[in-house]
């Protein structure tokens, strides 16, 4: 008897700690295509963005739709030199290094 209270015990709190995850844990940003960030831009929604160079990423937030990132083709500086030319600053950081 005592063994199926344990039981229970432990699903309960295995449960719990899932729904607890579930809500703690980030959502991924929104991914944004090149063309997509381009219109974004083009209509004045976005005015700056973050490249973070280890990953060849692009994060940024937009008015109309929220933080968002665009993945980079390695090596390709020409999405950054089209945002500096439509004035979106453009700030470099490395990636996190995930120590804790």
């Amino acid at each position: 008897m005592a063994s199926r209270k344990r039981i229970f015990i432990s699903l309960v709190l295995a449960v719990a700690a899932g729904v607890t995850a579930f809500f703690l844990v980030p959502k991924p940003l929104m991914e944004l295509s090149r063309p997509e960030l381009i219109d974004e831009v083009r209509l004045g929604y976005v005015h700056e963005v973050v490249m973070i160079d280890d990953e060849d990423v692009l994060t940024g937030f937009s008015i109309r739709r929220g933080p968002f990132r665009v993945n980079l083709q390695r090596g390709d500086t020409s999405l950054i030199q089209q945002l500096s030319a439509a004035g979106v600053t453009v700030k470099h950081e490395n990636s996190p290094t995930g120590d804790i």
